[in-house]
């Protein structure tokens, strides 16, 4: 099984250069330091401004685990850190972590914007929501031709789930939004099916840029 490890924090109002250049120095610090390969984002276009998320995508927690360790023995790491809690908005940082149920890796490499789209699986719906899920992943690789990723919270909300498009460039991510708002098929889809394996009002999208 796959796993995509997020942990954000957001970033206090002043001193944008100055936090930044923090961001990419702990990113960098970790990719040094531990076994797995950790990108930086930003929001963009999207609720909760100036959001910095870290991922990671992993074949099990043992790795997490190990890389925490390795990261809380090292020195520099502690000392940025400690050097981040001027940058934080107060909110201290949020993990989560998502078991990945249909992972499209093709051209993720590359990827330098994810959209993401939260809901939540609507009750006794549980076995229906994560077939429509990877049916629904399927359908929106078919006619964007993007990379999507389909998975389940582990923690964080009961019940979420997410969709991951990857694209290389803005006018992709436009692309993609208005490919799938004129395919009938999709437009079925969400209308017939999803509406009843997912609880109305519980979505949300959020754009995200890569960093580095």
């Amino acid at each position: 099984m796959t796993y995509l490890f997020n942990r954000a924090a957001q970033l206090a109002p002043g001193n944008l250069l100055d936090s930044m250049a923090w961001a990419v120095k702990m990113t960098e610090k970790v990719n040094a330091v531990a076994d797995i390969e950790v990108r930086l984002w930003t929001s963009v276009l999207s609720p909760r401004v100036n959001t910095l998320p870290w991922s990671s995508v992993v074949e099990d927690l043992a790795a997490l685990m190990t890389a925490e360790e390795k990261l809380l023995a090292d020195s520099g790491y502690i000392d940025l850190a400690e050097e981040g809690t001027r940058f934080n908005s107060g909110d201290g940082f949020d993990d989560t972590l998502v078991r990945l149920v249909h992972v499209d890796a093709d051209g993720a490499g590359s990827a330098q914007y994810a959209t993401l789209t939260t809901t939540t699986v609507a009750p006794g719906m549980t076995a229906t929501a994560m077939a429509l899920g990877i049916e629904m992943a399927q359908r929106i690789r078919s006619v964007t031709g993007r990379p999507t990723q389909f998975g389940s919270s582990v923690t964080g909300p009961f019940g979420q789930v997410g969709f991951i498009i990857l694209s290389d460039t803005i006018e992709q991510v436009q692309a993609n939004g208005e490919a799938l708002a004129a395919d009938a098929d999709w437009l079925a889809m969400l209308d017939e099916r999803a509406s009843k394996a997912f609880i109305p009002d519980s979505g949300e999208r959020r754009i995200s840029r890569r960093i580095l």
